[in-house]
């Protein structure tokens, strides 16, 4: 066959996996043809597949231009240009795949994932339900419909989507992964049942792979410095980075050796920052999580911290195989993550306070001494602005939490702030689209208040997100998932939040950077001291100018800045596991 039709032979090595065969026939092919449209874009596909993402590109563009009839090659060319982080252009390139081939299944749940992914839930939504009146049997497209259907606080609906992803692929991971986190915004379902959820999914994905591990060797050689291990999908512009890079930045060198494991397929300016700061950084992107594991090991990691949990792209089934003797989860996620093998999770006594929540963890609960995190504020920070009310003398509450975290609930205790507060109005992060805010001022109409006392923003770049803020004198946080980033980011916006703190960390961790700064009187834990804390707050404009003119210098001055202290801090605490699990 190879002589009758190289490409052919190719294509078939292509597929059964001999990825370094298949790449010397194609490229044999394009030395005498070199525009052979199929080589240059099976080339491409291979590349893309193996990381390489510039030259994916510029080969399966140049078979585009050749054969710009063919559906699959705009489709693998906008999942090379998502992959690269160009979702416009991916988005481009999966709407001209669809023009030339209507029905295809795959390319409209890649155009759905991209749509997500842009924050076009509503979008996105669209496109998974054309694939499955295509065909009602697509477990990713089900997946991806509950992953639009969370952002667009349509949580009921989001589970039983996740549901029948499960159901019809019972091994899809992501789709598992997201409906473990979808629970923790869910105001009827109990810490308790959210624990029993976690440890259920990990006695059956997890812990069968921890009970075959060959268990990781502690090298007690006294005076070598420690091997600190950190792995995330998230090593990019990501909200979790304003807590990680200063962290990584702040080690001390002299006692700590730090390694990232990096599965960030398109690396972007933070990247390169983070890069920078640490000694070793491994690409741990298109590795399957045997190989993950393997390359922990093969370092000698000592102590491992997992920075997403059950967050898309985490890698708890290599954190399952017991690469290394300590193993650490922190920052990224809310709860559990119901591996046996995960040792510890790192709190503070405000998220957690001591004996109120640790039988919702299988992980051993250390406190970290003040704030479990400390906070790099962006770069790109506008100024702080006077309060509005100054000028308006009307009040206005805000709230830019992921919608998702919006529920009837909040919505309820938010109607009432505003009832008690005359003329008062609310500035609302909503998804891009007219489905959102259509339910919420029907929601707010029941309670009559007015249309013109709501407005809606999208998310924006950052710096415009930032400057919001500017207009909003009062933030109103979510719960029962509390909002953390948003929290830190108002505060240094001068803007004061009220925040309802319930049982559990989800419930509770943004009470800890109010704490922090001083604010304890701002925490309520019922919802008639919620409203009355708000109300209160806006009858006083003088204490808002206050806080306004004052907050960003209490940050600078608390130890959430403090970088150095903080991680000085933290590597005591991992000191003293390490002295724990026998080391020297």
């Amino acid at each position: 066959m190879s002589h009758a039709d190289p490409f052919a032979d190719a294509l078939a090595k292509h597929r059964a996996g001999q990825r370094r065969e298949a790449e010397a026939i194609y490229r044999a092919i394009l030395q005498s043809q070199p525009d052979h449209p199929d080589a240059l874009h099976y080339l491409g596909l291979l590349s893309y597949q193996t990381g390489r993402l510039d030259a994916a590109l510029e080969l399966m563009r140049r078979a585009v231009a050749l054969r710009p009839d063919v559906a699959h090659f705009h489709g693998n060319l906008g999942n090379a240009l998502r992959a690269a982080g160009r979702p416009d252009e991916a988005i481009a390139a999966y709407q001209e795949a669809l023009r030339r081939n209507p029905g295809s299944c795959a390319a409209l749940v890649n155009l759905g994932n991209t749509l997500w992914e842009a924050g076009r839930p509503e979008d996105a939504l669209r496109s998974f339900d054309a694939a499955l009146r295509q065909d009602g049997r697509l477990a990713e497209a089900h997946g991806g419909a509950g992953l639009a259907l969370k952002d667009l606080g349509l949580l009921d609906e989001a589970l039983a989507a996740f549901d029948e992803a499960i159901r019809l692929a019972s091994q899809l991971a992501a789709a598992e992964s997201n409906r473990l986190y979808t629970l923790n915004y869910l105001p009827g379902w109990s810490p308790q049942r959210i624990f029993d959820e976690h440890r259920a999914w990990a006695i059956r994905r997890a812990d069968p792979l921890s009970s075959g591990a060959p268990p990781a060797v502690v090298e007690r050689s006294s005076g070598r410095r420690l091997r600190l291990g950190y792995v995330s999908a998230h090593f990019r512009d990501h909200a979790v980075n304003f807590f990680v890079e200063p962290i990584l930045a702040s080690h001390q060198r002299d006692r700590f050796e730090v390694f990232c494991y990096s599965d960030v397929a398109a690396p972007d300016a933070v990247t390169k920052r983070l890069m920078a700061s640490v000694e070793h950084w491994r690409s741990i992107v298109g590795l399957g999580d045997v190989d993950v594991a393997q390359q922990i090991r093969d370092d000698g990691i000592d102590i491992l911290v997992d920075l997403a949990g059950h967050l898309g792209g985490n890698r708890l089934l290599a954190f399952a195989r017991r690469p290394a003797p300590i193993q650490v989860t922190y920052l990224g996620y809310q709860a559990t993550t119901g591996l046996a093998a995960m040792d510890y999770r790192l709190t503070d006594a405000v998220a957690d306070p001591p004996g109120a929540t640790e039988a919702w963890h299988t992980e051993q609960l250390v406190r970290l001494p003040g704030a479990f995190f400390c906070y790099r504020p962006p770069d790109e920070s506008p100024e702080v602005s006077a309060a509005p009310c100054l000028a308006s003398g009307t009040i206005t509450f805000g709230s830019f939490n992921a919608f998702a975290k919006v529920t009837t609930r909040t919505l309820d205790v938010w109607a009432r702030v505003l009832e008690r507060v005359a003329g008062s109005r609310l500035q609302l992060l909503a998804p891009p689209g007219e489905s959102t805010p259509r339910r919420v001022l029907a929601h707010f109409a029941r309670r009559g208040i007015a249309e013109d006392r709501l407005r809606f923003v999208t998310r924006s770049r950052r710096r415009e997100y930032l400057a919001m803020h500017h207009a909003v004198d009062i933030a109103l946080d979510s719960f029962p998932f509390t909002g953390h980033t948003t929290t830190c980011d108002a505060l240094w916006m001068g803007v004061p939040v009220v925040t309802l703190c319930g049982a559990s960390y989800t419930q509770r961790f943004g009470a800890s950077p109010l704490v922090a700064v001083g604010l304890e009187e701002l925490v309520a834990t019922s919802e008639d001291e919620y409203v009355a804390r708000a109300v209160e707050l806006a009858c006083d404009p003088g204490r808002i100018d206050r806080m306004r003119r004052t907050l960003r210098e209490r940050m600078r001055g608390s130890a959430l800045l403090d970088f150095a202290g903080f991680t000085a801090g933290l590597e005591r605490v991992y000191e003293e596991l390490w002295h724990r699990a026998g080391g020297a």
